[in-house]
């Protein structure tokens, strides 16, 4: 599964690039970077927690949208200081990461159903 993630984690982090780069976009390669970087140890960190509560005899839904939140709860946190300054230039820095964290989450959602299969 985390061999899936790396994947995913370099196939992302070279599409990203080369679209700043072909489209011109105000984003440095170090912000790439450290969006890419920031949600992987997310997913990872998620699905660590994902794995801890299925083992638990007692599970319950909740148990999974308490994970969820946490996820948007932390990426709140992480574009806090870029929505607090906010800018014209930063509108390309803030769709960048949601662009990038909804790929996440749906090859997050096609993994998981893979394997169930």
């Amino acid at each position: 599964m985390i061999k899936n993630k790396v994947f995913i984690f370099i196939l992302c982090m070279l599409l990203n690039y080369y679209f700043v780069e072909e489209f011109d976009l105000d984003i440095q390669f170090f912000d790439v970077f450290t969006i890419q970087v920031f949600l992987f140890a997310v997913v990872v960190l998620g699905d660590f927690f994902h794995k801890k509560f299925s083992n638990n005899k007692h599970i319950t839904p909740s148990h999974f949208l308490i994970i969820n939140f946490f996820r948007i709860f932390i990426c709140v946190l992480f574009l806090l200081p870029k929505i607090l300054n906010y800018s014209k230039n930063e509108n390309t820095y803030i769709y960048n990461f949601f662009i990038i964290y909804f790929i996440y989450l749906f090859s997050d959602i096609i993994l998981k159903t893979k394997i169930k299969n």
